[in-house]
């Protein structure tokens, strides 16, 4: 009987020494870091503005922020930075960093991991050669949905950093007014990361309240290199007024108009037919934060509303292993690689086992653990006599 569980337990070491192997070499394979706010320790918050749909907007945005003395760090779709190059090498040169955030704007968690690569390696070619210098090493996913393999895919092509966030004004909500985007920006904290965009009708509106109330607090507002200490050289600045943005653009209206982003300026079209909300969140979702079509708006609120609650989403309890096959199955589980779903469109996706060594070497290592374990297992079944109490 010794001999038996000595047997088990030396069969059982090398099995978890085998996935321990496994799991080291993949952390050294690299992997990129994803983080939603700075250090809770200095009275300083950081505005990112996404996508850049609205040329007309993004000029009216950045020409606040100069006025202001703002800095902000912006994540361009970079397809959309194609309809106005001039303006994003106006934003590398008064010193503001510029991030990844992707090619066209796809839900990353499905896509697998070599078109998880096109969307940021395509992205950072078209970002570097219209701005003419290195852009900023940290990559936001659109709607803040990622996964394990995003995370490798921003460390293959040089992203050390995944970006969300843990404020945002929600100025793409299709029924959100002014007030209700004001008040949902002020939330931040010590190291908030606030999300707004560089698209919708409501955020010009925005900006310069939102800057308001945090330096009323005595807050600084920083860059996403400063606040999270990212190596990033912003090369030769210029100096310029806000009428370098705006340029021929006409003054916002007194009264924000509703509409989706069309037209020339950013300001035509109808007020759209609101979005209806699904009615359930399926099983396995990836993490995301909504991103919907522009607003309709109203006046900006003359006092402050109290901060809501926040709730906080429970982490689902590991699952328990009932007998030695659940058990076994349970631990390749937890120590294997992040799951690379597959595109559905055959070999872009990562489902072809030669484009992914790390995977490969991983499923070997774990397969040949739970041989050894399972050896363990059978010898011990052999030798000991059946334990019938249950």
């Amino acid at each position: 009987m010794n001999t038996t569980r000595r047997a088990r337990s030396v069969l059982t070491m090398l099995g978890l020494l085998l996935l321990a192997g496994s799991t080291t070499r993949a952390l050294a394979a690299g992997s990129a870091v994803q983080v939603s706010h700075g250090p809770r320790t200095a009275n300083e918050v950081a505005l990112t503005f996404d996508d850049g749909s609205s040329p007309a907007n993004c000029r009216r945005i950045l020409a606040e922020l100069v006025t202001a003395g703002v800095p902000a760090t912006f994540f361009p779709i970079a397809e959309a930075m194609q309809l106005d190059p001039g303006f994003w090498q106006l934003v590398a040169e008064v010193g503001d960093p510029i991030g990844d955030h992707t090619l066209t704007h796809p839900q990353m968690p499905t896509l697998g991991y070599s078109a998880q690569v096109h969307q940021l390696a395509a992205s950072r070619a078209i970002v570097e050669s219209i701005i003419g210098r290195p852009m900023l090493n940290v990559f936001r996913p659109p709607y803040g949905a990622w996964n394990g393999t995003t995370l490798a895919a921003a460390a293959a092509t040089g992203f050390s950093t995944v970006i969300t966030w843990d404020t945002s004004d929600r100025d793409t909500s299709p029924q959100g007014t002014l007030k209700e985007m004001l008040e949902a920006a002020d939330q931040g904290t010590k190291g908030s990361v606030i999300l707004m965009h560089c698209g919708p009708n409501a955020t010009p509106y925005l900006v310069p309240s939102v800057i308001d109330h945090y330096r009323a607090r005595g807050y600084r507002f920083v860059t996403i290199a400063e606040m999270l200490g990212v190596p990033w050289a912003p090369g030769p600045e210029t100096a310029v007024t806000a009428q370098t943005f705006l340029g021929s653009l006409t003054p916002l209206p007194d009264v924000p108009k509703g509409g989706p982003i069309v037209g020339g300026d950013g300001w035509t079209g109808p007020i759209p037919t609101p979005t209806p909300k699904p009615s359930a969140v399926p099983t396995g979702t990836p993490r995301a934060a909504p991103e919907t079509p522009a607003p309709t708006m109203s006046a900006l609120p003359s006092t402050p509303t109290p901060r809501p609650t926040s709730s906080v989403v429970p982490t689902p309890a590991a699952p328990r292993a009932t007998d030695s096959a659940s058990a076994l199955a349970a631990v390749a589980a937890a120590t294997a690689p992040a799951a690379r779903p597959s595109t559905g469109s055959g070999a872009t996706g990562p489902s072809a086992a030669a484009g992914d060594p790390i995977g490969i070497a991983a499923g070997v290592a774990v397969l040949a653990a739970a041989a050894l374990v399972l050896c363990g297992v059978l010898v011990a079944r052999r030798r000991a006599p059946r334990d019938r109490s249950d």
